[in-house]
């Protein structure tokens, strides 16, 4: 036995060496490869590295699928992997699995999975959003591996081999040597004649040999012609060892190039074999999946007639594969939706979902497919096509938002009542399976009780779906995004105001709805402000209308709620197993991070807070009554029931102790003096004017403005508001084409302001003109005097910018701009000291205006203001320049003494490493400052402003990774020449705001 197995292990070693030897032999020609050689080659090729890079390829298709959470009010996605925002994840993965199959190509290009190579590298870039790089991967692998190229390189290789087979191996006897007349010659003669034969055929083989050098050269030169004109695309290759330099030595002909371009318009030829092969046994071509996934990167990028084109001809082609076929259909439907062409795609669908792909795959289609029935108002079919994806999911959430729409689409399609719908919907309620699902269930009965009329019951439903305590943001996007609609429609500002700053904190970026969520926040920050601003001020000045002991009681119900409302948390916390409820926000829902709520620790002060405030008024209405602000308001004569009213109060409530001293603690800092009374109507005509402006000019609401405004007039008859105010009623009553009341308006400003210039312009026409060409010459002087200050005449500026200041009357714009020229003046005349008081006459006479933040960021520079900016300020942000394609960096600013910056910069390179390997990023360390303790990391660079922000994104998906958690950084991207400006002035100081303002 040990010697049958030692002859065994010789034959199995011997078999062996003869595979390699036959499979590394050189060869001379591209198609000259033994069958061993091609099955080690194919072996290798496959179970090696595309293997690998396969496998890496499946796994981040499942990761970016996994961390996308459909959102299923809205329409689904047909590939997850598309819709998810957050690739980063995956790149490090993709770069690996493109390095893979590059070591595939250049070692084994002969293989048969050279083109699965190419398709996978395409896939991959397509992952990365690297759409650009995706095209002309794939068109490439189009070019090099059409089927009529393949096929007609398979016949060049089949002749070939062909007539080597036709060529004996054994050698033939020699021949005796003969002379011309064909008589054999002997001895010294025939010796002569076999040396002149064999010198004529050497020379015959030196000038074939020369014949072949030549084409050779101009063969070379054609290709690097090519090579110059149409580069081929990039695949990385890693370094060279010497094993595959051999190997790639006994090659000598060189990768074919690619084309830039496939004149796709001009061929109708099919993109398979018209005579396709049996690939049972045979490895199977991966064209018409490249075809495929090129459509799909035309699509992402908008190329919609090649898209469709090639689709078109996978399409008729009938030797498309089955497989190919069934995938097909979805892109076309993925291509229509893109197009919102809804009947096409559903059309597409509803072959996809008859396709023999996975169930699931068609589950989700089926709902698409409903979702764009209901879309396009097909409220049957919708109801059909959920039916079909119960009968196709095996996915519980699917399922479930497909019951979800069936009781409502029953309702919508006629085939049941409202009250029928909203019974099936709190039947699934009850249902424990449903539990994690109740947001879902609120939300479906907010819509049915929408759509039926009863706004306040939706509003209800809506809240409750916020308090299902759910992980699903997207819902609580969709309730808070829903109820901020609600209350901006009611005219709730306010309250429509915290919803959309709560819908921005949980709704994704990338979400078509988000721009204008973030719009409408913007627009009712400053009208909800100068809003609460006028009900805290009210507040206080009731307040201040009170006795002590009414002040005492008032405050001693304000703590007894408060003390209830702390109760009640407690015992939610308790009852909740240790889970405390202190994260609701004020209107029910998960709090999430406000404006308001971010820079400062929530006050205890009941004015503040919304809940306390309107309990507290109720209280007071029902123990005062609606009493209106004036003077000796508690005169005897008043007529009034509150002798009972106090008692019921007395009996209702257990009165806390409260010190008169701690009163303000609850009550806030109400007016006590005539002096603090007239502040807080001052503070309250203010912001009802600039509310009156605000409802014009952000949300053209004539209807509020003509409300505040006249209430304004009403309230404070005669105030300093009153003739910018007459006037915005004028132009608003005119816009709402009421000529009575703008009419009434007109008259009353010619009457009691005539020599103002609202008189001057509503009487004469053209006075705007004349107007307008006496501010262009004040403009015109201005620039004049700066053009003395910039020539270095200092003086002379000076001077100039006093006396225009002089003549300059009320609050003129060009007022600030002088007194700032003449403190630069100052500066360069009489030194440090006469600057810095200067400017710090500019900062105190002219508030909130551009002149006086450009004061302060010069003062810090000088180190006089108070808390300085990272690296000090030198220039305002005026100073940098915006350009979108030139070269731009990366800029980290981290806060001084934050951290050692080369353990800061070490993370920043393991985040690179991780998402952007292949990008080449290089980290360098710099200080910034007067006083050079500014940290700053400078990545470098990015092509243009597009690519540094692809890079900004990332980072705000992936902080912790970027940047330690808990230590504060800004990152902005930033120009090259803006980056010198900054390097120049040691300063980041301004860039910030420019970055907010451009990027």
């Amino acid at each position: 036995m040990y010697f049958g197995l030692k002859r065994s292990l010789k034959i199995i070693g011997i078999g062996g060496m003869l595979f390699l030897l036959g499979a590394c032999t050189t060869q001379k020609r591209r198609g000259d490869l033994s069958m061993m050689g091609k099955l080690w080659h194919n072996t290798t090729a496959h179970y090696n590295g595309y293997f690998n890079a396969d496998e890496i390829m499946t796994a981040s298709f499942q990761t970016l699928e996994d961390q996308y959470q459909d959102n299923y009010n809205q329409m689904l996605p047909m590939y997850e992997y598309i819709a998810t925002d957050n690739h980063q994840t995956v790149v490090s993965d993709l770069d690996e699995a493109i390095k893979k199959v590059s070591v595939v190509v250049n070692l084994h290009r002969q293989s048969n999975w050279t083109d699965d190579c190419y398709l996978l590298v395409g896939q991959a870039q397509f992952l990365k959003k690297d759409y650009e790089s995706a095209e002309e991967t794939l068109r490439y692998m189009m070019d090099e591996f059409s089927p009529a190229k393949m096929a007609k390189l398979e016949k060049k290789t089949a002749k070939a081999s062909k007539k080597r087979g036709g060529k004996t191996t054994t050698s033939k006897s020699k021949s005796p040597a003969k002379d011309d007349k064909g008589e054999v010659l002997s001895g010294r003669d025939a010796e002569k004649a076999r040396k002149r034969y064999n010198r004529e055929l050497k020379k015959k083989r030196r000038q074939a040999k020369k014949n072949s050098s030549k084409n050779r050269k101009k063969k070379s030169s054609s290709r690097k012609k090519d090579e110059a004109e149409t580069p081929k695309p990039e695949v990385e290759t890693p370094a060279e060892t010497p094993e595959e330099a051999t190997e790639e030595a006994a090659s000598p002909e060189p990768v074919e190039t690619a084309p830039t371009t496939i004149r796709l318009s001009d061929s109708n030829e099919p993109l398979v074999d018209p005579n396709p092969p049996n690939y049972f046994l045979k490895h199977r071509p991966a064209y018409q999946e490249g075809v495929l996934w090129l459509a799909k990167t035309l699509i992402e990028r908008d190329n919609y007639d090649n898209a469709l084109r090639l689709l078109s001809q996978l399409e008729r082609d009938p030797n498309t594969f089955d497989d190919v076929r069934d995938q097909l259909a979805g892109v076309q439907a993925y291509y229509f939706i893109k197009r919102k062409d809804y009947p096409q795609a559903i059309g597409f669908l509803e072959q996809a979902v008859a396709s023999n792909l996975d169930r699931n795959d068609r589950a989700r289609y089926a709902y698409i497919k409903a979702q764009l029935q209901q879309r396009i108002g097909q409220s049957g079919a919708a109801y059909a096509s959920f039916e079909e994806v119960l009968k196709l999911s095996n996915i519980y959430e699917l399922e479930f938002s497909a019951r979800l729409n069936i009781a409502q689409n029953k309702w919508r399609s006629g085939e049941g009542t409202g009250e029928e719908a909203k019974r099936n919907l709190e039947k699934m309620l009850k249902d424990p399976k449903n539990a994690e699902y109740s947001d879902q269930i609120y939300y479906a009965l907010g819509e049915i009780a929408l759509e039926s009329g009863d706004r306040t019951e939706a509003i209800s439903y809506f809240q409750q779906s916020l308090n299902s305590n759910s992980r699903n943001n997207n819902q609580k996007a969709e309730a808070y995004y829903r109820l901020g609609r609600l209350f901006f429609e009611e005219e709730s500002f306010v309250d429509a105001k915290y919803y959309f700053d709560s819908t921005l904190q949980v709704m994704p970026a990338t979400d078509n709805r988000y721009q204008e969520v973030k719009k409408q926040a913007t627009n009712l920050t400053e009208i909800a402000a100068n809003l609460e601003l006028i009900t805290l001020q009210d507040s206080l000045l009731r307040i201040s209308q009170m006795t002590e002991d009414e002040r005492l009681e008032l405050a001693t119900m304000i703590k007894q709620k408060q003390d209830e409302a702390k109760l009640q948390a407690s015992l939610a916390s308790a009852n909740s197993g240790g889970k405390s409820l202190g994260n609701r926000d004020r209107f029910g829902g998960a709090r999430t991070v406000s404006n308001r709520g971010a820079l400062k620790k929530e006050s205890s002060f009941f004015a503040y807070n919304d809940r306390a405030l309107k309990n507290g008024k109720r209280a007071f209405d029902r123990k005062w009554g609606d009493r209106s602000l004036e003077d000796d308001w508690r005169r005897s004569n008043r007529s009034s029931s509150f002798g009972t009213e106090e008692e019921t109060i007395v009996e209702e409530t257990v009165v806390a102790a409260i010190d008169p001293n701690n009163v303000s603690e609850y009550l806030g800092d109400f007016p006590k003096t005539p002096a603090d009374v007239e502040k807080a109507n001052s503070l309250i005509r203010e912001a009802m004017f600039t509310l009156g402006s605000l409802y014009r000019e952000r949300l053209n609401n004539y209807g509020q403005t003509v409300n505040i405004l006249e209430e304004l007039n009403e309230r404070f008859p005669g105030s300093n508001y009153e003739l910018d105010s007459w006037y915005l009623l004028y132009l608003t009553y005119k816009d709402m084409n009421n000529s009575a009341k703008a009419d009434e308006y007109f008259n009353k400003i010619i009457q009691k302001y005539p020599s103002t210039n609202y008189a001057k312009l509503l009487k004469d026409p053209n006075y705007a003109s004349e107007y307008l060409d006496e501010e262009r010459k004040l403009n015109m002087a201005y620039d004049n005097v700066y053009a003395q200050f910039s020539n270095g005449r200092y003086q002379e500026a000076y001077n100039a910018s006093n006396v225009a200041l002089q003549k300059l009357v009320g609050q003129h714009p060009l007022k600030p701009k002088y007194a700032l020229l003449m403190a630069m003046s100052m500066g360069n005349i009489k030194g440090k000291d006469a600057y810095v008081q200067e400017l710090q006459r500019v900062v105190a006479t002219y508030p909130d205006s551009e002149e006086q933040k450009r004061a302060k960021e010069i003062l810090r520079a000088l180190g006089v203001a108070g808390a300085r900016l990272p690296g000090g300020a030198e220039e305002a942000n005026s100073n940098f320049t915006y350009s979108e394609n030139e070269l731009h960096y990366v800029i980290v600013v981290f806060n001084e003494g934050q951290g050692q910056l080369n353990d800061l910069r070490v993370k920043i390179s393991d985040y690179n490493e991780k998402y952007h390997k292949l990008d080449k990023i290089r980290p360098a360390s710099i200080y910034l400052g007067q006083d050079n303790k500014t940290p700053v990391v400078v990545l470098r660079k990015f092509k243009d402003k597009n690519e540094a922000m692809r890079y900004y994104d990332g980072i705000q998906k992936n902080k912790t990774e970027f940047v330690e958690a808990g230590i504060p950084f800004e990152v902005m991207p930033i120009s090259q020449n803006n980056y010198r400006q900054i390097i120049r002035a040691r300063s980041v100081d301004g860039y910030k705001e420019f970055f907010d303002s451009n990027y």
